[in-house]
């Protein structure tokens, strides 16, 4: 009951059959009753009338209150659909960009795993060349104070003299050699701390976009495989030209499998080669290449 009373619609429509059977049973009576009662009737039936389709007039304002809600209700719905779809499409590109970081990441990782094992070699030839050039400038010292005897004596000095010289001139190219041993050291160094930085920047990132969203990926199967007699277009590499192609065929690299099973001794051997620094072939990633151009396209 509390509920029908409380819906004005329900209420409106007992109201109407209330007054119109009130109006039938006073037609009824009317001729029993006296006239001012009939008037009095009458009046009250007036009154009751206009209460009748006042109540429908705020009915009516109620319906259309309804319908404005429910108009509005549909375009919030509409709004929130949209945003749902926007909010799946950057969920795919946010997980698209977390697989493309853990690749770079990955070959981060492999390019600082292959300096960190070519510092100690860098180091250990630096260690040599500069006890080299330390027995050299004893050496030098000594064939100086024997030049000196000598001019005491005034004996050999033009052989003694040319001695020095050559002495001088192969003291001269190894502390060149150090100094560019020394560069590359440094230079490899620099690399290293950034692949480091990129390393920690590339987890960072990957670190907030798993806890943003969590994704599952599956690994593929690789391409074909290439065998090392094979005869490959090394120009596809990145930072290899005609005369360094030229050079690899005649010491027999001549397929991408030979450059990507490349050790840090290899790297050193073909850039003495190539006359090139072996720190340009790891900075364009030559190993690298060929091991993706080894792998073949993903699917």
């Amino acid at each position: 009951m509390g509920d029908i009373l409380a819906d004005p619609v329900l209420f409106g429509l007992l109201w109407a059959i209330a007054v119109l059977a009130g109006v039938l049973i006073g037609w009824n009576l009317r001729a029993w009753w006296p006239e001012r009662e009939m008037a009095r009737l009458l009046e009250r039936t007036t009154q009751e009338r206009n209460a009748l389709a006042r109540l429908y007039t705020q009915i009516k304002h109620y319906y259309d209150l309804r319908e404005a809600d429910l108009r509005k209700t549909s375009i919030e719905l509409t709004t929130l659909r949209e945003q749902v779809d926007a909010y799946e499409s950057e969920r795919a590109f946010l997980l698209t960009a977390a697989q493309a970081n853990t690749a770079r990441m990955e070959r981060a990782e492999a390019n600082a795993a292959l300096w960190a094992r070519r510092l100690p070699e860098l180091e250990t030839q630096s260690q040599r060349l500069q006890s080299e050039n330390t027995a050299l400038e004893t050496e030098l010292a000594q064939i100086k104070g024997q030049i000196n005897a000598w001019k005491t004596l005034n004996l050999g000095f033009s052989a003694m003299q040319q001695q020095l010289h050559e002495l001088e001139a192969r003291s001269a190219l190894l502390e060149q050699e150090r100094r560019h041993l020394r560069e590359q050291l440094d230079i490899a160094r620099g690399q290293i701390e950034q692949q480091q930085r990129e390393l920690a920047r590339y987890a960072a990132q990957l670190q907030q976009l798993s806890d943003t969203y969590s994704a599952s990926s599956s690994d593929g199967d690789t391409g074909p495989t290439q065998t090392p007699g094979q005869s490959d277009n090394l120009l596809r590499i990145r930072g290899i030209n005609e005369e360094h192609v030229r050079r690899l065929r005649e010491i027999g690299v001549i397929s991408f499998v030979q450059i990507s099973e490349w050790e840090p001794d290899d790297v050193a051997t073909i850039a003495k080669v190539l006359g090139i620094s072996p720190a340009k072939i790891i900075q364009d990633d030559w190993i690298g290449q060929a091991q993706a151009l080894v792998a073949g396209p993903q699917p």
